[in-house]
């Protein structure tokens, strides 16, 4: 099923966020040894959920006009009230012009909230990856 097809929620979009998350993380170490793992370690405390988040959220449900309605619409007003706050104060007065409508700040939303879905989606999985990893490395030297 394609992303057209489905019916933009709340959870579908938190899930889909945590699918990029999941994509984006590290493999598991091939092998079992201290080092393997530490450099595992590494590379999950490198990654950028901002950059990863930024990267990855040019989703349908944020650039076409209709969808991105749709996902406004299927949010929490919280949320939706945190993606409006956090616009203006990105954008501020001077993110509008003449040709900037309802349309236009709807995607501007949609990309806000996507992009948050993906930021938290990111840590919550390298947060869960490194306590397991740290877990295995303290098994491994004991």
């Amino acid at each position: 099923m394609s992303s057209q097809d489905t019916t933009i929620t709340y959870y579908a979009i938190t899930q889909r966020a945590k699918g990029y998350a999941q994509e984006r993380m590290p493999d598991f170490p091939k092998e079992s040894t201290i080092d393997s793992w530490e450099s595992f370690i590494d590379e999950l405390e490198s990654l950028d959920a901002f950059e990863i988040a930024h990267e990855s959220a040019e989703w349908d449900w944020v650039i076409y006009y209709h969808r991105a309605l749709e996902l406004c619409q299927a949010v929490p007003s919280a949320v939706l009230h945190e993606a409006e706050s956090e616009w203006h104060d990105l954008c501020g007065p001077d993110g509008i012009d003449d040709s900037f409508g309802l349309y236009e700040m709807a995607c501007q939303l949609a990309n806000l909230i996507v992009t948050r879905a993906i930021v938290e989606a990111v840590e919550e999985c390298r947060d869960e990856l490194l306590e397991l990893a740290n877990d295995k490395l303290d098994q491994m030297e004991q």
